[in-house]
């Protein structure tokens, strides 16, 4: 019943000895400071900020902690890889040109000494077809010497033979 008395307040004062006067007689003045309870609400914010502080916070910021420890340890990590990464490009960058430069050289070499033997292997077929025209040229003049003779031996005996025909005839 109180409640619904206090319910159906109105802004304006209580008058007389009714129930909402009487209520709103109990309760403390707004205005007015009451020291014990503002020490209980004070040292209770303590024990709150205390207790969440310990049981909390301190959990929190030490997951906190420990995040940003592995992922500067991460990123140390990353990082150190990284020069790895970069000092072994290097170094195959390095090999690579090194071995490039060993195959340019073993190439020319390898060109040099076929242009060598290439050149060497004309000369002595030059020298094989000198020797064989050389060989040839000798043949046929053995055997053009020896055409004519038998051409001349020929040519005297059908010289004879006609100089008898003829002579028969004659």
């Amino acid at each position: 019943m109180a409640l619904l008395e206090l319910a159906n307040l109105t802004l304006r004062s209580p008058e007389g000895d009714g129930p909402v006067a009487r209520i709103l007689a109990q309760m403390p003045d707004p205005m007015r400071p009451d020291l014990p309870a503002i020490l209980f609400v004070i040292v209770l914010l303590v024990v709150l900020y205390l207790y969440l502080r310990v049981v909390f916070f301190k959990p929190i910021t030490q997951v906190m902690d420990d995040r940003e420890r592995d992922l500067s340890a991460g990123g140390d990590a990353k990082a150190q890889a990284a020069a790895q990464l970069d000092a072994r490009q290097k170094d195959y960058q390095g090999r690579l040109k090194d071995l490039r430069a060993q195959a340019f050289a073993r190439r020319k070499a390898l060109a040099d000494a076929a242009g060598k033997d290439k050149q060497l292997l004309l000369d002595e077929a030059r020298t094989k077809a000198q020797a064989e025209r050389q060989a040839a040229v000798t043949a046929l003049k053995s055997q053009q010497a020896e055409a004519r003779q038998n051409l001349l031996a020929q040519v005297d005996a059908l010289s004879e033979s006609m100089a008898q025909t003829l002579l028969k005839q004659a």
